[in-house]
């Protein structure tokens, strides 16, 4: 008799702690539980040039356009943050991201500046890279 009384102890106490995390969790928005998983930045501005995904918004001319990049510098190696900025390290060169993102830590907006190489020349860029970074000073040599 004493066990069973036990055993419905024991039950009473599990389906208590149960009824109290299943409160717990439905307080929890699922909104609050994707950034609560949300990688950290350089995580995903890192698969956007490793795995060719897109950033948020873009088209199939703006992946063209990270996929050239790749062409042109060379095998991508890692992204390194710079104090609230990013740069992204490739074979051949460097170049700065300008990267925004939302409170819920998804992309907002996505660009990037000059190049930094001594190996390479912007002459040698594919067209498209070329009327995009044609703000870069070309007469003097990169860092």
């Amino acid at each position: 008799m004493i066990s069973m009384h036990r055993k419905k102890l024991s039950l009473q106490i599990v389906n208590r702690v149960v009824v109290v995390l299943g409160a717990l969790l439905s307080i929890v928005t699922p909104m609050e539980l994707t950034t609560m998983a949300q990688p950290a930045p350089e995580i995903i501005i890192d698969r956007i040039f490793r795995y060719n995904s897109s950033p948020p918004g873009s088209n199939i001319q703006d992946r063209n356009l990270v996929e050239s990049l790749k062409k042109w510098l060379g095998a991508y190696q890692r992204v390194i943050e710079e104090g609230n900025n990013y740069v992204a390290i490739f074979d051949r060169a460097s170049i700065p991201l300008k990267v925004k993102f939302k409170d819920s830590g998804e992309i907002e907006s996505f660009g990037f500046g000059c190049p930094v190489s001594k190996s390479i020349s912007l002459n040698e860029a594919p067209i498209e890279l070329q009327k995009l970074l044609s703000k870069c000073d070309r007469s003097k040599p990169d860092r």
